[in-house]
Parts: C-alpha cells; sequence; structure tokens
C-alpha cells in the first residue's frame, strides 16, 4: 500500500481528525493539550511554504483552545523524506520553534523529519522524538503494515440501544415492586448477592442482583451512565456483544464483591456499568475520542474520580466497582482481538 495512504488509515484509526480543506493536516484533542499534525513532502518543492502556514494556522488555533477544551497547542511538522537515511533536521529555518522543554506557553511548534526508508524520526534541538505515538504511526505505515481496522458497527446506522433500554426498563420495574410490595425486603434478600447467598450454591445470585436498585436516586445515578455509556457500547459492539460485556463485567464485580465483602446484601447495575466505562476507557485510549465522544484524559479521570468516591461513601460495594471496570477491560480486549 503506498505509504500516505497506509499513513492516513494509522492516523485515522488512532483518532486524529483532518483539518477541512488541508490535505495531510490533522488534529487530535487530548485535554489540556490540542495536537496538530502537518505531513509535508520532502520531494514537493512548496513544503517550506505549507511549513509557515501550518505555524501561522497553529497560532491561529491558540485563540480557540476554550472549544476544544484544552489549555495549550502542540504543532507538529513532519517532513517525510523519501530516500534519506539521516536526514539533517538543520535544513529548516527553526527559528519560530521554541524549546519544548517547559509548558510556560500556551503554543508549542515541534518539528521532525521522518526518513521513510529507515523508518526513523529526527528532531530539532531541545525537542521531543517522541510525541502522542505518532512517530511509531509513521514506521509502521513505512514498514507497510495495515492498522487493525475495529470490527464495530457504523456509528452513522444509529442502531437503536435496544438491550440498553429493556435493561433500564427491566431494572425500573423492578425497583417499583420492591417499593410497592409489601415483600420488596424479602425480595432484595432473595435475589441480593451476598456471599453467604453463594456459598450455599445459589449462583443466580450473581446476575440477579445487577437488575435490584435500592431507592429512586440509586437507580438514577446508573441510569445516566448506563445511557451515556451503554448506548455507546451496544451501537458499537451489536446487542449480542454488548450483553456478553454487560453480563460478564457485572459477573467479575460480583465475584470480587463477593470475594471481599462482608455478610451483607449487595444490589445495583453498578459493576456492569462499570465494565461499560472500563470498555469505553480503553477505546478512547487506543483510538482517541473518535467513539466515545471523551478523551483519553477525561474518561480516566472520570473512572479514578468514580473509583475514590467509592471508597469515601459508607454502604458502596467499590470491590464490586474495581471487579466491574477491570472485567470490562478484559472481555473488550478480547472483542478486539477476535476478528
Amino acid at each position: 500500500m503506498e505509504f500516505w495512504e497506509n499513513l492516513r488509515m494509522w492516523l485515522e484509526n488512532s483518532g486524529f481528525r483532518a483539518v477541512r480543506n488541508k490535505e495531510n493536516w490533522y488534529w487530535r484533542a487530548e485535554n489540556p493539550v490540542l495536537y496538530l499534525l502537518c505531513l509535508l513532502d520532502a520531494g514537493d518543492e512548496g513544503w517550506k511554504e505549507d511549513h509557515k502556514t501550518f505555524a501561522d494556522f497553529g497560532r491561529r488555533m491558540e485563540e480557540r483552545l476554550e472549544e476544544f477544551h484544552c489549555t495549550r497547542v502542540v504543532a507538529l511538522s513532519v517532513l517525510v523524506d523519501k530516500e534519506g537515511e539521516n536526514p539533517p533536521v538543520d535544513i529548516v529555518e527553526t527559528g519560530d520553534i521554541p524549546s519544548f522543554s517547559g509548558y510556560d506557553e500556551k503554543f508549542y511548534r515541534v518539528f521532525w523529519q521522518f526518513s521513510e526508508k529507515t523508518g526513523k524520526v529526527t528532531a530539532g534541538k531541545n525537542q521531543p522524538d517522541k510525541l502522542l505515538g505518532i512517530e511509531k504511526l509513521l514506521a509502521a505505515a513505512a514498514k507497510g503494515k495495515e492498522p487493525q481496522v475495529l470490527l464495530l458497527r457504523d456509528t452513522g446506522e444509529e442502531k437503536k440501544p435496544i438491550a440498553t433500554a429493556v435493561i433500564f426498563a427491566v431494572c425500573a420495574v423492578l425497583l417499583l415492586v420492591t417499593m410497592l410490595s409489601p415483600h420488596g425486603e424479602e425480595i432484595l434478600t432473595q435475589f441480593g448477592l451476598s456471599r453467604w447467598g453463594i456459598e450455599a450454591g445459589q449462583y443466580y445470585r450473581f446476575f440477579t442482583c445487577m437488575f435490584l436498585h435500592g431507592g429512586l436516586l440509586h437507580l438514577a445515578s446508573n441510569g445516566v451512565y448506563l445511557y451515556y455509556f451503554g448506548v455507546r457500547a451496544e451501537r458499537l459492539l451489536g446487542t449480542g456483544k454488548f450483553l456478553v460485556l454487560y453480563l460478564v463485567s457485572g459477573l467479575c464485580g460480583g465475584l470480587l464483591s463477593v470475594a471481599f465483602s462482608g455478610g451483607g446484601i449487595s444490589i445495583g447495575a453498578s459493576g456492569a456499568i462499570y465494565g461499560l466505562l472500563g470498555a469505553m476507557l480503553l477505546l478512547t485510549k487506543k483510538h482517541g475520542s473518535r467513539y466515545t465522544g471523551m478523551n483519553y484524559a477525561t474518561m480516566l479521570l472520570l473512572a479514578a474520580t468514580a473509583i475514590c468516591f467509592g471508597f469515601l461513601e459508607p454502604g458502596v460495594d467499590n470491590m464490586a466497582h474495581i471487579g466491574g471496570l477491570l472485567g470490562g477491560m478484559a472481555v473488550f480486549a478480547l472483542l478486539l482481538r477476535k476478528k
């Protein structure tokens, strides 16, 4: 496959988006940094002018950082040399490229030269030669490797998230039953997760507990996460794989809960929902905000904050959350590997 086309596929598969009306210009927002990328062809006599135009573009984007929820701009120009083995980095005027050693400014310029022949990057003085994994994408494209394309549903189809809606509806109906029935507490005791119940061979509790909640606020908080992450996960994976991810994540959360819990009853869809969060976290790390609408730093902060608050709030089965998060990441990793 031709280098430039292959590189475009690698970039798009890694969450970079093309700048409108600009060939070989890309951007990716990873809070707090907005990354801009310009690919220059050393065989094109006009590459120096493109390099200067890109620098001006980066300066203008500095004024629009709030739109991307970022605080800094890093504008990387990569001069691709088809034949060079050790391209000299001083063949371009670098006076507009400040040192990258500190973070005192909002705008940073980085200049690389990349040898398509050797697959290596040469950076300017005081400049990094590794940035957001772009150096790996360049090397992979030069070797002719093709990116692993996710076997996900076309997000443009906007398939209805039937399973997500059914799960929430079942949870809502069961909450209504337990609140209105005089035997509500008995239902929770009979079908909630407990160590003594599992030791007695009542393994159905691993799954029934996922659909029970202790009140409207409990259901509402889980419902928000289920809507945001469940809808996306089901549309991307399809209903069947989504259900596998959801149920296995809940099971993993239940197993860790039983292993570390006392003698109480645990209920709620949190373990399974944290599995969805873990899956989307892994997806965002590999492919940016392309599928989830959040960048990796934001997703990681969300997951860490949710886990930390779980330790601070009394009565929260945080081990189920951790088990679900790890289980969801493991299941999703397997789903990505299976082609």
